[in-house]
């Protein structure tokens, strides 16, 4: 499923490169807990998820963004309009 399946209004994102970017529901999530500026501990928490789970979630995030940390990850997400700040 892409992110145009799962947000009609948004359109398909790309990253820097022009290359596809697909992030997955829980992805948006994490990513969203993350800018909340939640811990791991406690985006598990709040999501039901273990730390591990997590972890894996971040792990993808990054690959697919192309970010090295979860401040880059967040930024970039910030900019494809993956995540708002509140």
């Amino acid at each position: 499923m892409t992110n145009t399946a799962m947000h009609p209004t948004r359109p398909a994102l790309t990253d820097w490169r022009g290359y596809p970017v697909t992030v997955t529901r829980r992805e948006e999530e994490v990513l969203q807990a993350i800018c909340d500026g939640c811990s791991t501990p406690e985006v598990a928490s709040r999501l039901y998820l273990s730390q591990k789970t997590v972890k894996n979630h971040l792990a993808s995030i990054y690959q697919k963004l192309d970010a090295r940390d979860r401040t880059q990850a967040v930024l970039t997400a910030l900019r494809l309009g993956i995540v708002r700040l509140d």
